[in-house]
């Protein structure tokens, strides 16, 4: 527990640095950063580094990508995509008595995944001038407000497992421990920040019903992504994607969550006028 509360501290501190720089080159080269090493962890433990050329394409694309969402770079991020993908086809023709089509699809799987979900930390952070910040907060919390309850809450009070195939330290309890945690703070944030940018003359109010309903949701969602990313590591035979995190596991480990909660909320936010003015 003092490894694992250690590690949490050190990464939220990096949090809150990246945050504060949040309109900064900082973000998008911390999400493309991020993207590399969470794809690099997902190759390594399918034993696919291997194929080099195929590497490179995976992990440039991983580290560019974020950095291509606004502004006139925008315009570049399909050919970069495209050159990615084209890269891994030819790799994977070139290596036809090798590479089986499991890893060619682990690799087009994992470029389409991984980077563009964490490329939204950058484009939520200019959705909207000035709430953008706070819709990266809360999207990211949404996950690990969730699992983090989940922790707690499950390990004080969890009997039922929720999958004890899949992750036997889940349960029932822990699951509605994740979705209450983030209500709570969904609540809680939004209450402040509605009273500090009122205090800035900002005319806004918040949709509670939609921060409600998008606080279970995410918790939903992410309670999947992290069962989906176990079921991964049990089919493979190990434990963590990586030792990077003491305590925690590789970075996949900790943002696996993230990955399917951050499209979610980005859909979420466009399609509703969360934060109202």
């Amino acid at each position: 527990m003092g490894t694992r509360l250690l590690t949490a501290g050190i990464g939220i501190a990096v949090a809150l640095i990246v945050l504060l720089l949040h309109n900064t080159f900082v973000l998008p080269l911390a999400a493309g950063i991020i993207a590399v090493c969470m794809l690099l962890e997902l190759l390594h433990v399918n034993n696919l580094l291997r194929y080099h050329l195929s590497a490179v394409c995976a992990l440039g694309y991983a580290l560019i990508l974020p950095m291509l969402q606004t502004g006139i770079e925008a315009r570049y991020r399909l050919m970069l995509t495209v050159i990615a993908v084209t890269g891994v086809m030819y790799d994977y023709v070139r290596h036809k008595k090798r590479m089986e089509a499991k890893s060619f699809f682990i690799y087009i799987g994992g470029m389409l995944l991984i980077p563009p979900a964490m490329a939204l930390t950058v484009t939520l952070n200019n959705t909207h001038e000035q709430h953008g910040l706070a819709y990266l907060v809360l999207a990211l919390c949404g996950a690990w407000i969730a699992d983090s309850g989940a922790y707690f809450i499950g390990t004080l009070f969890g009997r039922a497992k929720l999958c004890p195939e899949i992750s036997p330290k889940k349960t029932v309890a822990g699951f509605i421990g994740a979705l209450i945690a983030n209500v709570l703070f969904y609540v809680i944030f939004c209450g402040i920040y509605l009273s500090v940018m009122t205090k800035k003359g900002v005319a806004m109010h918040v949709n509670w019903f939609a921060a409600i309903l998008i606080a279970m949701v995410c918790a939903v969602l992410g309670t999947l992504g992290d069962l989906t990313a176990s079921t991964l590591k049990r089919q493979l035979g190990i434990k963590d994607y990586g030792k990077i995190m003491p305590g925690h596991g590789g970075i996949l480990d900790r943002f696996d969550s993230v990955l399917i909660v951050l499209p979610f909320f980005t859909a979420f936010v466009q399609a509703t006028s969360f934060f109202e003015l």
